[in-house]
């Protein structure tokens, strides 16, 4: 009788260790799929690397900014049970390196464009395009800029040029 319930108690308490040592992992994502979400590489196998079960995206309120692959995230999951978890973003790593250095600069950086909010100014690069908003006002870099489909930039012409006050045409 003695020995049946610490049996019990030995069993309870492997359950127990077991669920908490799942409750919450670490690794970076392996496999990306834009319906199912992320899996995660929690270790390495002889046949190749040990992966989470699927777990969906994290919400992000209204953006959405998938993970990237390498990307360190941890995984929670309430019961021990990973097919109930869900992940949180973990940090950077080697293989998704923060695209910023500057503590007093908030910045986005994915898809070829870069948006830096610091000092101040919003600055969005894109390309060999920059646009700055500040305090100063807006500057437009390189590129092209159009109004409507007409060329407003700095090679624009007009027509209609007459000498004195005349205005002329609008922007050809």
């Amino acid at each position: 009788m003695l020995e049946d319930v610490l049996v019990g108690i030995v069993t309870d308490l492997q359950m127990l260790k077991t669920a908490f040592g799942k409750a919450m992992k670490m690794g970076p994502v392996e496999q990306i799929d834009p319906v199912k979400g992320y899996r995660l590489k929690l270790g390495e196998g002889p046949d190749g690397p040990f992966l989470s079960p699927w777990y969906p995206h994290p919400e992000t309120g209204k953006s959405s900014i998938p993970l990237k692959k390498g990307q360190v995230v941890g995984v929670v999951n309430p019961t021990g049970d990973p097919r109930q978890g869900f992940l949180i973003r973990g940090g950077y790593s080697e293989a998704n390196p923060s695209p910023n250095d500057n503590m007093d600069a908030n910045v986005f950086e994915d898809a070829g464009v870069r948006i830096t909010v610091a000092g101040g100014a919003l600055r969005v690069t894109a390309g060999g395009v920059t646009v700055v908003i500040s305090g100063d006002g807006l500057v437009v870099s390189g590129g092209m800029v159009q109004h409507d489909g007409r060329n407003i930039g700095s090679t624009h012409t007009h027509g209609g040029v007459l000498p004195g006050g005349a205005n002329t045409s609008e922007p050809n």
